[in-house]
């Protein structure tokens, strides 16, 4: 009885009710392992669900909300720049500090309450996206029957929101709002929509440091755009003409991904203000340099000919996996596009840690082909709880502070 009405409500009631119960056993999920939390450098004893969802880098954002940006960057005990809140996008802990002026109510409220909010609208471009995914080129074919369409793109969105990270959706952190504004962008790409793309694609590059690799691909994708015109026998100026909007359009978000940066270097009078900033969660000074961290961190876990090695394979494997057929039949070519470029992002500029998972979000579009191998409904449940038992393991593990033999502790 209960499935029958379900099927029958629209489209996006079923998004939100799936993310709803997403939502209510992440609460679950924290409420429990916060009473096991008794030592942390928050609080010497249990955590209420509220405590529990604003710690670790919540601090940071709450810290922006309250007071904003440091004009002196802060510098440790060997001169270089100390950890400080310039690593973190203004958007998120901005909004959140304005709704709480506005009604009055505490941070530590408002700020989960905001990412609740994000995370709804996330999931309904995310269901949006998939649906058009499914029925571009080749998927079309195999998923012809809107009824199929629906039921794998609603199965992919319930498998973001029940994925092993997906508890930071609800917590104090920029996530929710991240992912919105990066599966609105997506959608917008994907559908051809380039100057309304401007907008999600501002406030995505103003809410996480996804701003590159989204300009990245948006570019590529008019790249690809452009040499497939001329390869159709089109002449270059002609085609540069028709393609001239999408090409500004690309130029626009590249240029989003430095407005942070450069207003890091306008108020605290360093070009590397937000380069800096970010070295300082890194051993070694403040130069970021590419690709570099994944490979000594390789060597340091796996041995120095074991872990580059296998480093190696993992990338050949990721490359494979984007460039399988089983993958290009269900994700649009810009989804893969996307799903590349920051792959390539990610290998370039962050250093592998315990923090990796988490920010493996924004991959979010692989899921689809995931839960499209199978129609299986047992197949489906299957992935729904192996995503949500994980998340007990994610919690667990990364949230919940246990402190190391040498201080510290690994971040979520």
């Amino acid at each position: 009885m209960a499935v029958s009405r379900f099927v029958r409500l629209p489209a996006m009631a079923q998004v939100a009710l799936l993310y709803a119960v997403s939502r209510v056993w992440g609460w679950f999920v924290f409420s429990r392992v916060g009473l096991h939390q008794t030592v942390s450098p928050w609080k010497n004893s249990a955590m209420t669900y509220l405590e529990y969802v604003n710690i670790w880098d919540a601090d940071w954002y709450s810290s922006i909300a309250a007071t904003g940006y440091p004009s002196q960057l802060p510098l440790d005990a060997t001169g270089h720049v100390a950890q400080n809140e310039w690593a973190f996008y203004p958007l998120y802990p901005l909004t959140a500090g304005t709704l709480t002026w506005l009604t009055g109510l505490d941070y530590a409220l408002v700020a989960p309450t905001l990412s609740l909010i994000c995370g709804l609208g996330a999931s309904w471009f995310i269901y949006r996206l998939c649906m058009v995914s499914l029925g571009n080129g080749q998927s079309a074919a195999e998923h012809s029957d809107l009824d199929t369409q629906h039921s794998t793109a609603l199965w992919a969105s319930a498998a973001v929101n029940f994925s092993a990270v997906a508890p930071i959706l609800q917590t104090g952190y920029a996530e929710a709002m991240g992912l919105l504004f990066l599966a609105w962008a997506l959608y917008l790409l994907v559908e051809g929509r380039y100057r309304l793309m401007l907008i999600p694609a501002l406030c995505a590059a103003l809410a996480r440091p996804i701003g590159l690799p989204l300009g990245a691909a948006v570019g590529l994708w008019w790249l690809m755009a452009f040499l497939h015109r001329l390869r159709s026998g089109q002449r270059v100026w002609p085609t540069l003409r028709e393609t001239a909007t999408q090409l500004v359009c690309a130029l626009a978000v590249c240029a989003f991904a430095f407005i942070h940066p450069a207003y890091a270097w306008a108020v605290t009078g360093r070009i590397d203000a937000y380069t800096a900033t970010e070295a300082a969660w890194r051993a070694g000074g403040e130069d970021v340099l590419p690709f570099l961290p994944w490979l000594t961190q390789s060597q340091l876990y796996l041995g120095s000919i074991l872990g580059p090695l296998i480093l190696l394979v993992l990338i050949a494997g990721f490359t494979l996996c984007l460039i399988a057929p089983s993958i290009r039949k269900v994700l649009h070519p810009a989804l893969v596009l996307w799903c590349a470029c920051y792959a390539v992002y990610m290998l370039a500029f962050f250093n592998p840690q315990s923090s990796t998972f988490r920010l493996l979000l924004p991959l979010f579009p692989l899921l689809l082909p995931v839960v499209a191998l199978s129609a299986s409904r047992a197949y489906r449940w299957l992935l729904m709880c192996a995503g949500a038992t994980l998340q007990f393991g994610w919690v667990g593990w990364l949230w919940h502070w246990k402190q190391l033999p040498g201080g510290g502790d690994y971040p979520p």
